[in-house]
C-alpha cells in the first residue's frame, strides 16, 4: 500500500464538523471515514436521475400532445352534437339532460389529468 502524503484541507461550520465526527465514529479517523465515503461515491446516481428527467419529459410531452389532440377531437364532437341538436337532428332534451353532463365530465378529467401531468413534470424537473 502506498504511504499516505497528501493533506487536503477542508473548512468546516461546527454542525458540519459535528456530523463528520458523528459519522466517524465507527471508524478510526475521520480521514478513514472520508476516504470510505469517496470509494463508495458513485455518480451514476446523477447520471440515472438525468435520464429519468428526460424520458418523463418526453413522456409529459407526448401526453401533454395527445390530450390537446383530444381535447379538439372532444371539442369538434360536442359541436356536431350541438349542431344535431339545433337541426332537431338530436333532441335538445337528449343533448342537454344526458350528453351534456357527460361532456363535462369528460372535459372536466381531461384538464385534470393536464394539471397532474403539469404538476409531475415540475416536480421531476426538481430531481
Amino acid at each position: 500500500m502506498d504511504k499516505r502524503t497528501i493533506v487536503r484541507k477542508v473548512r468546516l461550520t461546527p454542525e458540519e464538523d459535528a456530523l463528520f465526527m458523528r459519522k466517524a465514529a465507527r471508524y478510526k479517523a475521520v480521514s478513514a471515514m472520508i476516504r470510505d465515503a469517496v470509494r463508495q461515491f458513485d455518480d451514476t446516481a446523477t447520471h440515472g436521475k438525468v435520464k429519468a428527467l428526460k424520458e418523463m419529459t418526453a413522456l409529459y410531452r407526448q401526453y401533454q400532445q395527445e390530450l390537446s389532440w383530444l381535447g379538439g377531437n372532444f371539442n369538434q364532437t360536442v359541436k356536431r352534437a350541438n349542431e344535431l341538436a339545433i337541426a332537431e337532428e338530436l333532441t335538445p332534451q337528449f343533448f342537454e339532460q344526458t350528453l351534456y353532463p357527460q361532456v363535462a365530465e369528460i372535459q372536466k378529467l381531461i384538464n385534470s389529468i393536464k394539471g397532474e401531468l403539469h404538476d409531475i413534470a415540475k416536480e421531476v424537473s426538481k430531481l
